[in-house]
């Protein structure tokens, strides 16, 4: 299957369904609601606890041509059982039991490991299983299967592609453990293509989600904003479109700034430089012209550490923002990462330039808002959804903030 970032859905270059298995439930993510399942799976690997078990007549290898994408490949999606025969009776927690290739031009590209008790674990067991990883993937677990008239866990098992990564098939290869993996749909998840550089799809930031940044002081995510706009204005059809994409993108910030006191000054920022761009002959030059206001409008969010540094901390926030609503802690995502708590609450305040509890809590309180804003929920629901346990600290803490009470801030009260 491919996810096209416009939310249309092909079918990948994958070996024909078997009808043994059928799905009997299933809750996907809202990204995947609209798919329809063949019932079995496209692909069962070989394994079996015994010599001569049925399954070792399976195959090793299943390779998928990703044919024509309509931009760079962000994310691999695989939904199924991983894995039948994985208990500890039956295979070594630590074996490593499969990987993934990404290939291009049949030259092996990067590839990942999977390993029994973080990757996958015994599909017998019914427990669901929510696990980000450190390594770019991650396990979701979206329902059951029958597999030979008995019940499994079915997973979504997500791997991120590696940066300066661009292949054109997978190899998902099964390396002769016990351990048997069922494949019932592989999905792909592509950056947008060029166009306006803020629709918030397919992990690109939304300019709705601007405000948030500058409040919360992400500095790591300001600076993808930021290189999301310069692509924006590379790809822009003519300077004017160029010109209003800078224009837009800098009122958000210079707004979002005054909002949490600015100066007044900054009323005269978006004047000046809609004047200096009008003069400005090239791309470049509106990207130089709009990074320089920035700098003078909120300069504190613009340098984030760069290099490996900065990479660590990209992932470290892409594991916050899956996890924010969970019980999370800097030791957990620092484990994750590989490293210490203390080196990473270093790096951490380094890059956000605050503590990481702090961090949480306003991002949690950014969430409430936007579920506040947009939803029906009760307060306490709310609440709940984004990680607070009682709704009392809830409420003090959301009133500090945003200078107004959840409902207060539902009817459309102002953020002071």
């Amino acid at each position: 299957m491919l996810l096209r970032s416009d939310g249309h859905i092909e079918r990948a270059a994958i070996p024909a369904v078997r009808s043994d298995v059928r799905v009997v439930k299933l809750h996907l993510p809202e990204t995947f609601l609209d798919i329809n399942y063949q019932e079995g799976p496209v692909w069962q690997s070989n394994g079996g606890p015994y010599r001569g078990h049925a399954a070792r007549a399976y195959p090793f290898n299943l390779d998928i041509d990703f044919g024509q994408l309509p931009s760079a490949l962000k994310r691999v999606h695989m939904l199924g059982v991983f894995a039948l025969y994985a208990s500890k009776e039956d295979e070594a927690i630590g074996t490593i039991g499969a990987s993934i290739h990404f290939i291009r031009d049949r030259q092996m590209l990067s590839h990942h490991q999977l390993v029994n008790g973080r990757h996958y674990a015994d599909g017998f067991d019914l427990s669901p299983r929510s696990i980000v990883h450190g390594d770019g993937s991650s396990v979701q677990t979206v329902g059951t299967a029958k597999v030979a008239d008995r019940e499994y866990r079915l997973d979504l098992f997500t791997l991120d592609v590696p940066e300066d990564v661009n292949p054109t098939s997978m190899r998902f290869k099964d390396l002769a453990s016990n351990s048997s993996f069922v494949v019932f749909g592989v999905f792909l998840e592509a950056l947008m293509p060029a166009g306006c550089p803020f629709r918030g799809k397919s992990g690109r930031i939304a300019l709705s989600e601007i405000p948030a940044i500058v409040r919360v002081g992400d500095r790591v995510k300001f600076h993808r904003a930021l290189m999301q706009l310069e692509e924006g204005l590379q790809s822009a059809e003519d300077l004017d479109e160029a010109r209003s994409q800078s224009l837009t993108f800098l009122a958000m910030v210079t707004a979002t700034m005054l909002e949490i006191g600015g100066s007044r000054a900054m009323h005269r920022v978006q004047l000046d430089v809609a004047r200096e761009l009008e003069g400005v002959t090239t791309r470049k030059q509106i990207a130089a012209v709009t990074l320089e206001a920035v700098r003078r409008v909120a300069g504190w969010l613009v340098d984030p550490a760069e290099g490996p540094t900065g990479s660590l901390m990209n992932r470290a926030m892409e594991i916050i923002e899956r996890n924010y609503a969970r019980e999370l802690g800097d030791d957990s995502v620092a484990s994750q990462l590989g490293l210490s708590t203390s080196h990473f609450r270093f790096l951490f305040r380094q890059a956000t330039g605050q503590p990481f509890h702090r961090y949480l809590i306003a991002l949690r309180l950014e969430k409430a808002r936007e579920l506040i804003v947009t939803q029906h929920l009760p307060v306490s629901a709310v609440a709940k959804a984004v990680g607070f346990s009682g709704l009392a600290h809830f409420s003090r803490a959301f009133t500090q903030r945003f200078g107004a009470n959840p409902s207060e801030i539902r009817k459309g009260a102002p953020i002071r």
